[in-house]
């Protein structure tokens, strides 16, 4: 597919597709500003299809690996029951601080419980089998681990959402030479051939995976 064609097709897409609320507007605005990579956030139409899956699936805990500014965390805070809870990894405070701010202005905010330091050390703390849905957006080459803690967290019929598996169809290149791209290329394998899962990879934004524990 051409790029003209793609764009014609991201605009359709985003044309008919619910917007996110005006407080990730504004996130995704300042994250661009302060950071010149909005573009690491996950957007609109995949903000909204986490949204719908997590309303179908009603967890009671949700776990994201990979907090950068906050766009996905307040994504998964709004859609999750009342009663609900996001446990949100960052590793840089930087961009945790922006998440905090815009956390305290979300109605939503007192449903995310942000942790600072290494993932796998957080991921490590949380009990077996308890957790509904778990968002993987991190550092590329820790996937498979995040994807093997991810597993011994869930409990059965519990939805993994990962983010960037074409890593910029980097990963469709006869020879591979990206870091992470090579990365991403092992980590799709890996779940292909995992037997403890039904999965589903989609061509939205950078790629998704979806992954259900059986």
């Amino acid at each position: 597919m051409d790029n003209h064609l793609h764009e014609i097709l991201d605009k359709y897409v985003d044309s008919h597709t619910d917007d996110v609320s005006p407080l990730l507007q504004e996130l995704a605005a300042e994250t661009e500003k302060i950071t010149g990579r909005s573009y690491w956030s996950i957007g609109k139409v995949e903000g909204k299809l986490i949204q719908l899956l997590i309303k179908i699936l009603k967890p009671k805990r949700a776990v994201e690996i990979g907090t950068f500014t906050g766009y996905s965390a307040l994504v998964i805070a709004e859609a999750l029951p009342a009663d609900g809870i996001l446990i949100s990894c960052e590793n840089n405070e930087e961009f945790a601080e922006i998440a905090r701010r815009y956390f305290i202005k979300s109605p939503y905010g007192d449903r995310i419980n942000l942790k600072i330091g290494p993932a796998l050390q957080t991921l490590r703390d949380i009990p077996d089998s308890g957790t509904g849905f778990v968002f993987i957006d991190a550092d590329k080459p820790s996937y498979g681990k995040y994807f093997d803690e991810a597993l011994r967290i869930l409990h059965p019929g519990g939805l993994v959402f990962v983010d960037n598996v074409f890593w910029r169809n980097k990963i469709f290149k006869k020879r591979i030479t990206n870091e992470n791209a090579r990365a991403i290329a092992a980590f799709n394998e890996k779940v292909k051939t995992e037997n403890r899962v039904e999965k589903v990879m989609l061509s939205v934004r950078d790629g998704v995976y979806l992954i259900r524990k059986k």
